[in-house]
């Protein structure tokens, strides 16, 4: 029914909190399984106690990036839903169940995401982003909104309790299915790392699907618990790559 697919480097201490709270949740009507795939990633030590779970790990010989990693748990899962969710992120007991029945109740929706928090419970802004185009993401980098400007990148002129379409969604937590996932070529492997999420949700709305986040539903997202073993330069740099390697793609600063 469902597959989870969570890729871990070296994030152990969390891995094991978010698989308890999968275990702990309102699932026994679900039929799920959980595909972890270590990037190269010390080994993985679960709890014994979920000897119960459907879970399989896949161990990669190098750290292949998170995209190849994201496509090589699907290709190895099972069920037509897909979730694929981070390693640092805590979900809530009702998070799947509720996720599952309004996705599956809105054919439209090609990609569901949810209202992502931090560990202080305050909203995490990249729960949902516009796609950066020139209008919206030269406010956003040069820090317009401390000077009054809307931060229309991350919808700060929609509010954050509102289910309603956008152009994509936190990459720690989406759900689809796998005919769209296929239908898309999946994730775009030369995004080693960031931008893979907004990306996949271009391609989904470029294929005539709705990208929709539903705040109902929210999990709890430690953000960069699955990077303490980066050091600061690699995460920049690969950040700014990415979002360089999307511009270029889709030429969207020179669009409106």
């Amino acid at each position: 029914m469902i597959s989870i697919i969570i890729v871990n480097y070296n994030s152990d201490n969390y891995l094991n909190k978010c698989i308890e709270s999968i275990n702990n949740s309102d699932i026994d009507c679900l039929n799920i399984e959980i595909v972890i795939v270590n990037n190269n990633s010390y080994k993985t030590i679960l709890n014994q106690k979920y000897s119960n779970l459907n879970l399989k790990i896949i161990e990669n010989s190098k750290n292949l990036g998170y995209s190849k990693a994201i496509n090589i748990g699907i290709n190895e899962s099972s069920f037509q839903i897909i979730i694929t969710m981070n390693p640092d992120v805590v979900v809530e007991s009702d998070t799947i169940l509720n996720m599952y029945n309004y996705f599956n109740s809105n054919n439209s929706i090609g990609v569901l995401g949810c209202k992502v928090l931090n560990l202080d419970k305050s909203f995490q802004l990249s729960s949902r982003r516009r796609f950066p185009r020139l209008n919206v993401i030269l406010p956003y980098l040069f820090k317009l909104h401390y000077l009054g400007f809307s931060n229309r990148y991350n919808y700060m002129d929609s509010s954050e309790n509102k289910a309603h379409g956008v152009d994509s969604v936190s990459g720690a937590f989406m759900m689809f299915n796998r005919d769209l996932y296929k239908l898309v070529d999946g994730f775009d492997e030369r995004f080693f790392l960031y931008f893979e999420d907004t990306d996949f949700c271009y391609k989904v709305n470029k294929k005539g699907y709705d990208v929709f986040y539903y705040p109902d539903s929210k999990i709890i997202h430690v953000k960069n618990g699955s990077r303490n073993y980066f050091n600061y330069l690699f995460i920049k740099l690969n950040l700014y790559l990415s979002f360089f390697k999307f511009i270029c793609k889709y030429k969207l600063l020179i669009r409106n």
